[in-house]
């Protein structure tokens, strides 16, 4: 109940999110040009980078404790900004060669800038932590809100009086400064400063942190063949379709999913326990992530347009083979967390060094000839990656495929029905936006109608489905205003 309670309630806060998210968006693609939006791909895909260098995996690590003292949360506060501190220094004193690398000198500054962000972020209170770790989300909510909306503003009013990339790396500061000063408000522990459990946690977080490495390398990739390649306009173009395919996925799947991740590692003392948690968690995301893989594959042109605008129409048919990437980056990160969860980060680490040498020579060899090649390449390998990865999870954990195959049939049902109903709605001659928003609410509507009623006709008697209805209908009493 815990756990369908505190991801209803990160849904409607991300949902939050998201919509500041894709009005930003929408603002930030009608103010700057591809090549704005190259710079800041650079910049990203180079802090991420360095970020990774020092990734202490301290949420992970709290998460997956079973007893938690203060020491272990003043030791991942420690450890965190000092990593964080340093990386940022050596960042502000290579900036100038990673622009010289990426032959895109406005890099230099931009880079130097952005990193203070790293250590601002990383002095946040470890008491974050343990509110994750004990799936209570709500003194988060309000926190997030300022957060989103102080960057918003500072984004849009920057981008209105100096259209550059500069707005997007100061939203992003004023974003770490603000939550990091009010995790103090909404979380009463203080950190102090100690390293006595360093030696622990280093032993957990040190295949985090080449598996951090290389995951790296295989989500991004793709982004470094194409700027190198194609150059950073282009690489601003394939870049912000990629991450418009990833925006319910980022605002509001991922974070929704996490006390998913919790209540899996408060399983895994139980094999029968754990199996059927994660077979739950991934029927559940699969039924969320199904039709509106579908309606992005449907209507890759549309979403562009109504998103970006007319200018980035050149890239708007990325976004059909970046449906794909979207369905398999949730599944990914829920199944890697569902390993880790079993301290199998070791196992995970080397998966990740095949599959990312895989994917490195497949496009290399086969994609490089075109931004639409490099696309379905790399979203086709996601899903073979993806494929393997639930395989390996099969294994370690017997999670019943078929059983989950058959959780899922409802939302496919849905998803077809969904999709079909819209196309059979006559509104070519309407306005982008209206056919935007008629057809996504007829698709949304009756894949999310008919995905109820095929799995209460079908699954009303497995333990699933009986689980997710009790707690649907104790939630809505608990909410039901009293007469």
């Amino acid at each position: 109940m815990q756990v369908i309670k505190s991801s209803g309630l990160l849904l409607g806060l991300q949902l939050i999110h998201r919509g500041l998210g894709i009005v930003s968006t929408l603002i930030l693609a009608r103010l700057l040009t591809p090549e704005h939006f190259g710079v800041v791909a650079l910049v990203t895909i180079a802090l991420q980078f360095f970020e990774l260098l020092v990734e202490t995996g301290n949420q992970q690590y709290i998460v997956q404790k079973r007893e938690l003292d203060d020491e272990d949360l003043n030791t991942a506060w420690t450890f965190d900004f000092l990593s964080k501190s340093i990386i940022a220094v050596l960042i502000i004193g290579g900036s100038s060669a990673v622009a010289e690398w990426f032959n895109e000198p406005d890099l230099t500054l931009a880079l130097a800038v952005a990193s203070l962000a790293l250590p601002i972020r990383a002095l946040k209170t470890p008491g974050m932590l343990r509110l994750a770790r004990d799936i209570n989300y709500r003194p988060l909510f309000k926190l997030s809100l300022w957060q989103k909306g102080l960057s918003f503003l500072t984004v849009v009013s920057i981008a209105l009086v100096h259209p550059s990339y500069w707005a997007i790396i100061a939203g992003n500061l004023v974003a770490a400064i603000i939550y990091t000063v009010g995790s103090y408000h909404v979380e009463a522990y203080r950190p102090r400063w100690s390293l006595s459990k360093l030696s622990e946690q280093w032993n957990f977080s040190q295949w985090l942190l080449l598996r951090g490495i290389v995951g790296f390398t295989r989500s991004q990739i793709d982004n470094l063949m194409v700027s190198r390649v194609f150059g950073t306009s282009h690489l601003g173009g394939y870049n912000l379709v990629r991450e418009v395919s990833l925006l319910p996925a980022l605002s509001a799947i991922i974070p929704m999913s996490e006390p998913l991740l919790a209540a899996i590692a408060n399983g895994k003392d139980s094999p029968s326990i754990l199996a059927f948690r994660i077979r739950l968690s991934l029927a559940l995301m699969i039924t969320v992530l199904m039709p509106i893989t579908v309606f992005i594959m449907s209507y890759p042109d549309l979403i562009v347009r109504v998103l970006l605008g007319p200018d980035w129409s050149d890239y708007g048919h990325l976004l059909q083979a970046f449906g794909l990437f979207f369905f398999t980056f949730c599944l990914f990160a829920l199944i890697s967390d569902a390993i880790i969860a079993q301290g199998r980060v070791k196992l995970l680490f080397w998966f990740d060094v095949i599959s990312t040498l895989t994917i490195i020579l497949v496009l290399w060899r086969w994609a490089t000839h075109s931004l639409e090649a490099m696309a379905w390449w790399r979203g086709w390998l996601a899903v073979i990656t993806t494929a393997s990865l639930l395989l390996i999870l099969e294994i370690q954990t017997r999670v019943d495929l078929v059983r989950l195959a058959a959780l899922c049939i409802p939302a496919l049902i849905g998803s077809v029905c969904g999709i079909f109903s819209a196309n059979a709605v006559p509104v070519a001659g309407a306005h982008f936006l209206i056919q935007f928003l008629v057809l996504g609410t007829i698709h949304v509507a009756v894949a999310a109608i008919v995905t109820v009623a095929t799995g209460w006709l079908f699954l009303a008697r497995t333990e699933e489905w009986g689980l997710v209805s009790s707690s649907l209908v104790s939630l809505a009493r608990r909410t039901r205003p009293s007469g």
